[in-house]
């Protein structure tokens, strides 16, 4: 990608107008992985103060018993901004999975240093403001924004805004599986290239700003000397994309495929997929249910978006299921039967994140846990004993 002007080589002297342009190296793996180069017209680190921020802790349910959970996301009530509102739900070392419905637009900047974000666009629209550019997304869009990326989320209208955040400390990227040697998507791949959509133009602004970076659990508030939208140019393979789900090409085998078919994108010890409208098993014997299943390796979590879930029932926009490692999981009672003779095809949309570490609940999760859902496997009374929805 390459976008606005760049001097002819790498690191030589550049200049607009008889002024120096001060170039930026934004890299993976030090020196030795993938990067992007910025031309900005002020150095970078210019800055007239830093003071401390809010601490980006997290209050962990004191699990004692782990156990298949239902948390119904909509029931969260709007809160703070792009930043402030991320209400976290399910976290491990690896990724935090959370819910925003802003209540406010963000003002500051944010840079994580920390993670890359993934936000998944439920509802909503408007522009993701960076660096490198302007990016407009939609409804049902991933936004995938590299660690170190200067940004400020701007959605058209607040109050009908719901987005699944998830901050991934492993770089995010496609699946290994889908590149050819060169790094190019394969034909084998459920997209190419074509389907990403990168920042369009360039953003400028003038004037002194405020950057809140996150990094290791605590937030630090920088008083820039100028705004941080001043490239003239960058070129590289590190920068903002938006991807919509509904350009993920589904696979369909005569039987039930695995979760693997379907994955989108991948980062240390997560995967990320996405299910999408598609035809089931044609096979006149073909279960069109999945199977029940143990991922002794991984937690697995699956968010809702719209759609009829036959395997499941309870389930609503903005739910998310979490199958802990460990125990078997599948279709409740009557799914299967209630399957035989439907069409072979499901309408289901939803965003899975299958973890190789187990995940915790968080006190916000609390209050949305639906205490009956451990217990709806089980023929009888569904709700279980003791237990209160």
């Amino acid at each position: 990608m390459r976008l606005g002007e760049l001097p002819r080589k790498r690191h030589q002297r550049f200049a607009i107008g008889g002024v120096p342009v001060y170039e930026e190296l934004f890299s993976r793996e030090g020196f030795a992985g993938p990067s992007s180069l910025l031309y900005h017209r002020h150095i970078p680190e210019a800055v007239q103060d830093v003071v401390e921020g809010d601490a980006d802790d997290i209050s962990m349910e004191n699990e004692k018993v782990h156990q298949h959970a239902l948390l119904q996301g909509f029931r969260l009530p709007a809160h703070g901004d792009a930043i402030t509102g991320r209400q976290w739900l399910l976290v491990n070392d690896d990724i935090r999975i959370g819910l925003l419905i802003p209540q406010r637009q963000q003002k500051a900047f944010l840079v994580d240093g920390s993670a890359d974000d993934v936000l998944f666009v439920h509802s909503g629209a408007g522009t993701l403001h960076t660096q490198f550019g302007s990016l407009r997304f939609d409804h049902h869009d991933y936004l995938v924004i590299p660690r170190g990326t200067v940004y400020r989320v701007e959605f058209d209208h607040l109050e009908s805004t719901r987005v699944l955040v998830m901050e991934v400390t492993g770089a995010v990227d496609s699946p290994d599986r889908y590149r050819a040697s060169n790094g190019q998507l394969t034909e084998f791949a459920p997209y190419s290239e074509r389907d990403f959509r990168a920042p369009a133009a360039l953003d400028q602004g003038e004037g002194t700003s405020q950057l809140w970076l996150k990094r290791a659990g605590h937030m630090s508030c920088y008083s820039l000397d100028h705004h941080p939208f001043d490239v003239v140019g960058w070129d590289g393979t590190v920068y903002p994309i938006a991807f919509n789900i509904h350009d993920f090409e589904p696979r369909a085998g005569r039987f039930h495929l695995p979760a693997a078919a379907h994955q989108t994108f991948q980062a240390t010890n997560i995967v990320i997929c996405s299910f999408v409208p598609r035809k089931l098993g044609w096979d006149p014997e073909a279960v069109l249910l999945p199977y029940h299943h143990s991922n002794l390796d991984c937690d697995s979590v699956l968010y809702y978006v719209e759609g009829n879930y036959a395997s499941r029932r309870g389930v609503q926009q903005g739910s998310l299921t979490h199958h802990v490692s460990g125990l078997a999981h599948g279709p409740q009672p009557g799914a299967l039967e209630a399957s035989e003779g439907r069409p072979a095809e499901t309408d289901e949309l939803a965003v899975m994140i299958e973890t190789f570490r187990p995940l915790h609940r968080t006190q916000v999760a609390r209050q949305v846990v639906d205490t009956a859902y451990p217990f709806s496997w089980h023929d009888g009374d569904t709700r279980g004993p003791g237990a209160t929805r």
